[in-house]
């Protein structure tokens, strides 16, 4: 099958989106399928994720030219100082330039439409509800390729991007199916699009980054008898870096042998270190940057003994499959598709934005290393099952069919499809 694979950019390192396309296509390319990527804006420059297509002969193609490209960001850049320097009029502000936004992308339509012709993949499939989202599935709708829309998170979430989520639903009865990454979140796509009353469940696919049977260490990670507790995502307020930090405290106050361990950046990275620096907490705390391999992902995720994600809105976050892969137990807010991750054998929820239940499920996985291991295998044990390749390809494979039998009239000309035994698959 030739699937092509479409978003407006790559949006950087730690960006799930990003990371469900690639990893889709690394894995369907290692079958023996044929799948390419098309951006809307060209990549930057020594993309981590354009490395790993093209290590694996992933084709990747881009619309628009990289002074457009640059135009458009340089543009957006003022948007946001004239918002932060004009509070009363931002909201006008934000809208409008949305506005333009939609409209500029509409200008490559045509040249979408004829890259389509041109290449006739058997399946477009797009992710992230953006304006160039709403222009990609406009011209595969046009040239009568069947496609298929994937939320990567959670409908009309975060908030501020109500509008955005408006005009992107209008396109949806243009695709042939739309799917989301687990049953909580098809659950809530049919509330907040009542008109998508059946969405796929299609879960990511994190390749094996860990040995097989991988369990957490029985002492701590570092080797010197202390807990460490891991946060990785964008240093971003919806993230929940802070209140890291402060349920970090909490549990520091009671047991001071503790330490963390933050990767990511964003526009909280300044707080994040001041407020280290005012609790007293440089001693025991370490923000690394970015990871932009699956090395220095699985290195980071073998230095933790606890995962943490205190995010305040989510879909299906890699990083927790990335933990669960290696057998580390989870901490994180109860909030989008997180609860079908990690069940209470897995790890420990809490009400999103409560620090003080935050700070009581670290303490209580830092007082109990046999808890830890226990949750650890349970971790692993759920991801095997779930996110591996061999549990979601032939899930996937058998998606991409359905949509190209839909279109085609029921005839797909294949009847030797793999066989399906995952958890979340239709009627399982």
């Amino acid at each position: 099958m030739k699937i092509l694979f479409c978003k407006n950019s790559f949006a950087g390192p730690i960006s799930g989106a990003d990371e469900i396309v690639v990893s889709y296509a690394l894995e369907l390319k290692a079958a023996g399928h044929s799948p390419s990527v098309l951006l809307v804006h060209p990549p930057v420059k020594d993309d981590p994720m354009v490395t790993r297509l093209r290590a694996a002969g992933v084709p990747l193609s881009a619309l628009a030219s990289t002074t457009f490209s640059a135009s458009l960001a340089a543009g957006r850049k003022l948007a946001i100082r004239a918002m932060r320097l004009f509070k009363p009029g931002s909201l006008l502000i934000r809208s409008n330039s949305r506005k333009l936004v939609f409209n500029l992308l509409e200008r490559y339509h045509d040249a979408c439409c004829e890259y389509l012709k041109r290449h006739r993949p058997d399946v477009v499939h797009v992710m992230t509800p953006d304006p160039g989202a709403v222009m990609l599935i406009r011209a595969a709708h046009a040239v009568g390729v069947p496609v298929v829309y994937q939320e990567a998170g959670t409908p009309f979430h975060p908030p501020g991007f109500e509008e955005v989520y408006e005009r992107f639903v209008a396109v949806l009865p243009l695709c042939t199916e739309v799917a989301v990454l687990s049953p909580s979140l098809a659950r809530e796509m049919t509330r907040a699009v009542p008109h998508v009353t059946k969405p796929y469940v299609l879960p990511l696919i994190c390749s094996n980054l860990a040995p097989p049977g991988a369990a957490p260490p029985s002492k701590s990670s570092n080797g010197n008898g202390s807990v460490r507790f891991g946060f990785a995502a964008r240093l971003e307020h919806l993230k929940g870096p802070l209140q890291f930090v402060e349920g970090f405290r909490i549990t520091h106050r009671a047991h001071p042998s503790v330490e963390m361990k933050v990767a990511g950046e964003g526009s909280q990275r300044d707080d994040i270190v001041r407020a280290i620096r005012r609790l007293g907490l440089e001693g025991k705390s370490r923000l690394v940057g970015t990871y932009t391999t699956p090395a220095g992902r699985s290195r980071f995720m073998q230095e933790t003994d606890v995962f943490v994600l205190p995010s305040l809105t989510e879909g299906t976050p890699n990083a927790i499959i990335e933990a669960m892969a290696h057998a580390r137990p989870v901490i994180a807010a109860e909030v989008g598709g997180i609860p079908d991750l990690v069940t209470e054998d897995v790890g420990i929820l809490f009400p999103p934005g409560d620090t003080d239940a935050l700070g009581a499920a670290m303490t209580r996985l830092a007082t109990d290393p046999e808890l830890r291991l226990k949750m650890g295998q349970a971790a692993r044990k759920r991801y095997e099952q779930l996110f591996t390749p061999h549990a979601v390809l032939p899930l996937l494979v058998n998606f991409y069919h359905h949509v190209i039998s839909g279109h085609n009239g029921g005839h797909n000309g294949n009847s030797a499809l793999p066989e399906v035994t995952h958890p979340w698959a239709e009627g399982d």
